[in-house]
């Protein structure tokens, strides 16, 4: 029998992405043991409580609220109670809201203690064949097309696996400026994790891209895209070279820090000597 511990927890309860046969015996304990529920959405956790017998108290908790739902955190401690932090599925606070609510817990002085569950990129991951020692979790990349492909350009140099969610209507979009920035890489599209119609297509960036040209897709994705294998045949590029990249991040919005990185990366350039340049660049265009 676990001991009760001394204080208020936050639990960080991971809940299935799909398949209810995925719910541990903990996950049903800690929504058992706590007072009530932070949810992203309480329509679709009501579905979880009801499946396993359970009714509690929730309170929605989503990114246009969550700031103001840290006060809860400090009058739970106060009166004893614990709480469960739930996302609509997979782990929360991995593309889903609730580190501030995390950060307050720890801050108010509650026990923070995760439940460990479903997390859609790591079970595409590691079903990719693609390699696991070393990756990227990037999320879901940005909406406007500038900011995206600024993203990719920064990647595109990167060795470890990268790791991306991708809503079902931007998939194409998604892989097109993969193709146009990456070039080919294997990739592996991940979709209706644990659920009855499970997906794995593994093949390469242009493949997938022609395959799925008119294809009607269903349910979030989960995109393993291979890393570069150029990086360690990169060379020092000339200065007006690196100069001109600079230039044009710059006009696209990016900042120091990371145009530093990108041109590093891609030039052959050490970070310090690319960061003085971009710092240089940035300082001659802002002048009258």
């Amino acid at each position: 029998m676990p001991v009760k511990p001394s204080k208020p927890q936050l639990f960080i309860v991971a809940t299935p992405i799909g398949n209810l046969g995925d719910i541990s015996p903990r996950v049903k304990q800690a929504l058992d043991d706590c007072d009530f529920i932070l949810a992203e959405d309480t329509r679709v956790s009501i579905k979880l409580l009801n499946h396993l017998g359970l009714k509690k108290r929730m309170i929605s908790c989503h990114d246009y609220n969550e700031r103001s739902r840290l006060q809860l955190l400090a009058n739970a401690y106060l009166e004893g109670k614990s709480i469960a932090l739930v996302s609509d599925a997979g782990t929360p606070l991995i593309s889903d809201p609730g580190y501030q609510i995390v950060q307050e817990a720890m801050k108010v002085g509650m026990q923070v203690t995760p439940i460990p569950g479903p997390s859609a990129f790591v079970l595409a991951l590691v079903a990719s064949g693609l390699p696991c020692d070393r990756f990227i979790f990037e999320g879901f990349l940005p909406e406007k097309t500038t900011l995206l492909k600024s993203r990719l350009e920064l990647l595109a140099s990167e060795t470890r696996t990268l790791v991306f969610y991708v809503s079902p209507h931007k998939l194409h979009k998604t892989l097109t400026y993969l193709y146009e920035i990456l070039g080919e890489r294997k990739v592996c599209l991940g979709r209706e994790l644990t659920k009855l119609h499970e997906e794995f297509l593994r093949k390469s960036l242009g493949e997938l891209l022609k395959d799925l040209k008119d294809a009607k897709i269903i349910g979030e994705c989960v995109l393993v895209v291979a890393g570069s294998e150029n990086n360690e045949h990169c060379h020092e590029s000339s200065e007006l070279e690196v100069t001109e990249e600079i230039n044009a991040l710059l006009a696209r919005g990016l900042g120091v820090k990371d145009i530093s990185i990108a041109c590093a990366k891609r030039f052959g350039w050490k970070r310090s000597k690319a960061y003085e340049l971009a710092l240089t660049c940035l300082k001659e265009k802002e002048e009258p």
